[in-house]
């Protein structure tokens, strides 16, 4: 499956490929669960009334999403705040909040 996210780098969109490639084994019940899940290489979940399975698909999906998706290399050039003279012309504009602050402390 492949998710339309957004690029966290460029804030574009950023097609990312999802598989999750999990086994489980589903059993009638708790005791029976407990007793197959030491022994057993899937994860054992027992059946119940309030058992989930969208939950459960949700949940897998979500864990195998990037914590920040991203593009291998952006389309675009990205422009960090640091490098870009608009973003610093911008902050010398601003008067400095604390300007007042050091009036009042120099005429002590």
């Amino acid at each position: 499956v492949v998710l339309p996210m957004t690029c966290q780098r460029c804030l574009l969109p950023v097609d990312i490929p999802v598989s999750v490639d999990r086994p489980f084994r589903f059993v009638p019940d708790e005791e029976v669960a407990a007793a197959q899940d030491e022994e057993s290489e899937e994860d054992v979940l027992a059946l119940s009334e309030a058992f989930d399975l969208a939950g459960l698909i949700e949940d897998e999906l979500l864990m195998a999403l990037p914590v920040v998706p991203r593009h291998e290399t952006c389309p675009v050039e990205v422009n960090l705040a640091v490098a870009d003279k608009k973003f610093d012309a911008e902050m010398a504009a601003k008067p400095n909040p604390f300007a007042a602050l050091a009036k009042l402390k120099g005429s002590s």
